[in-house]
């Protein structure tokens, strides 16, 4: 019969409506966020922007609907090194060697339901073994260490957090 594949499907719609919370992202105006630069100060907005949008996904994915993160990032260091050319005409490039270069974020969060504080901290997130990771299909995605670092974290600390 034709209403058992539509039913399952729309039942399947209806658990992942069922994660719909809410994260908010702000940053400090801290002078350690050049290391979230690239050659340009837009670029760094840029990287900036993209990190955001990343946690308010993940947010999207894994908190339930009644829950809110506020999370307020007090430092970026990207993974690598920035590497001026060799030619005036050559921007500058991000080299990952793998080695003390690795990708760190702090942040300061809370997450709420109903208005409840459930839990509050501050942590630095990083990923020291970043270059041993097997590729994924976001391997030549801009910030995929980072992002793929801040999935990890995020699906570790907030995935099955309840009331």
């Amino acid at each position: 019969m034709r209403l058992a594949p539509i039913a399952l499907v729309l039942s399947l719609a209806a658990a992942g409506a069922a994660h719909a919370g809410t994260v908010t992202v702000s940053f400090t105006n801290s002078p350690s966020h050049r290391f979230a630069a690239g050659a340009t100060p837009w670029e760094e907005q840029g990287n900036l922007q993209s990190l955001a949008r990343h946690l308010e996904s993940l947010g999207q994915r894994y908190l339930p609907a009644q829950q809110t993160l506020k999370i307020e990032v007090l430092d970026v260091d990207l993974a690598g090194e920035m590497r001026v050319g060799k030619r005036p005409s050559m921007r500058e490039l991000r080299v990952a060697k793998g080695r003390a270069d690795w990708p760190r974020i702090t942040v300061r969060y809370t997450l709420e339901s109903n208005g409840k504080v459930l839990r509050s901290a501050e942590e630095t997130i990083a990923d020291m073994d970043y270059t041993h990771h097997l590729s994924s299909s976001r391997g030549d995605e801009p910030l995929h260490h980072e992002k793929r670092m801040l999935d990890e974290w995020f699906r570790t600390r907030f995935a099955s957090t309840g009331e």
